[in-house]
């Protein structure tokens, strides 16, 4: 009589994971579709990954068309909206405790308000966004310079021309015929400006000093005109544009010039100047412009202008050659 065959006995022998415990069916079955989820999350993260940079990549495409106000309206809408959502968390309900927002597993990434992913994409988003703003600055910035170049190259400047504003020292109305005869410096800023403005002014103060000891304190003063005109009327009265030239690193031969914010936008335009208010609050904000200072001659042409990287020194020859060529001198 045969003899009775023998319980199946199933043995699994890892060979790619052994350092998991699969001795039975049921464990090993486990393995399998632990190791099939993880290689499925694994596809998964991967498309989505995929996705996200083309969307960036799409996202990048469409800001190149986007125009410099819309831009900066864009990045201030993202930078509230991140904000807003970093600073949210989960309500708990009346009588329940609130909810842990992570947890130790190996899912935690996914809990919260803000996850690693959405935070890796917003931050990439927002890094080409805050890149394309810079850009759209610097391109206007460098389109002035080059306007004003081929102007003054090609012998018919069109920078300059009527304006009227109010002198801050005098509250008298002062127009362009006010510095025919003699070669005004015109520089475009706004007091509450952090830094560059009292740079550039401080830069100039200098420049005039030097002129004193070249030509004279008193050929300077009588020929040479330093200006301040503010783009920001609205903060920039004449009591505050009056206390900022008080400055001791000022000259004080400037003179400053604001009015209505018509009048002081109808003389940045006839100076190709601009300028463009960020709106981060009523009270508090800073005003964008070109940093150019403007060297007009006494027909009211213009003979030079200098930007932020002219030293000083340099600034101070060059308007010596133009006053030298121009035979401006006391009688």
């Amino acid at each position: 009589m045969p003899s009775k065959p023998e319980a199946y006995t199933f043995r699994y022998r890892p060979e790619r994971n052994r350092h998991v415990d699969c001795s039975t069916r049921e464990n090993a079955l486990a393995g399998s579709r632990r190791r099939r989820r993880r290689r499925r999350r694994l596809q998964i993260n991967s498309v989505e990954l995929w996705k996200s940079s083309r969307c960036t990549a799409k996202l990048t495409g469409m800001l190149r068309s986007v125009s410099y106000g819309t831009l900066r309206q864009t990045v201030r809408r993202f930078r509230g909206n991140f904000l807003r959502r970093c600073s949210s968390a989960p309500e708990s309900k009346p009588g329940r405790p609130s909810e842990p927002t992570h947890t130790t597993t190996g899912s935690s990434w996914r809990q919260g308000p803000v996850t690693w992913r959405s935070l890796a994409i917003t931050t990439g988003v927002g890094a080409g966004i805050g890149f394309l703003y810079w850009q759209q600055k610097e391109r206007k910035a460098k389109e002035l310079e080059r306007s004003v170049t081929a102007q003054v190259s090609s012998g018919k400047p069109a920078i300059g021309g009527p304006f009227q504003l109010v002198d801050a020292r005098t509250r008298q109305t002062v127009t362009d015929a006010d510095f025919r005869g003699r070669l005004p410096l015109f520089y475009f800023g706004f007091t509450h400006c952090p830094d560059v403005c009292p740079d550039e002014l401080t830069k100039i103060s200098k420049a005039l000093a030097l002129l004193d000891q070249r030509l004279g304190h008193d050929r300077v003063s009588a020929t040479i005109a330093p200006v301040f005109i503010s783009v920001d009327p609205e903060r920039d009265t004449p009591d505050v544009v009056n206390e900022f030239l008080r400055n001791e690193e000022f000259d004080e031969r400037f003179v400053g010039l604001t009015g209505s914010v018509e009048q002081c936008a109808a003389a940045a335009r006839a100076f190709h100047v601009y300028y463009m208010k960020t709106d981060e609050s009523e009270d508090d904000y800073l005003v964008d412009h070109s940093i150019i200072t403007y060297l007009m001659g006494p027909d009211g042409d213009l003979l030079d202008y200098f930007g932020k990287n002219i030293s000083a020194e340099e600034m101070a020859q060059r308007i010596e050659g133009h006053w030298k060529r121009m035979r401006l001198s006391l009688a």
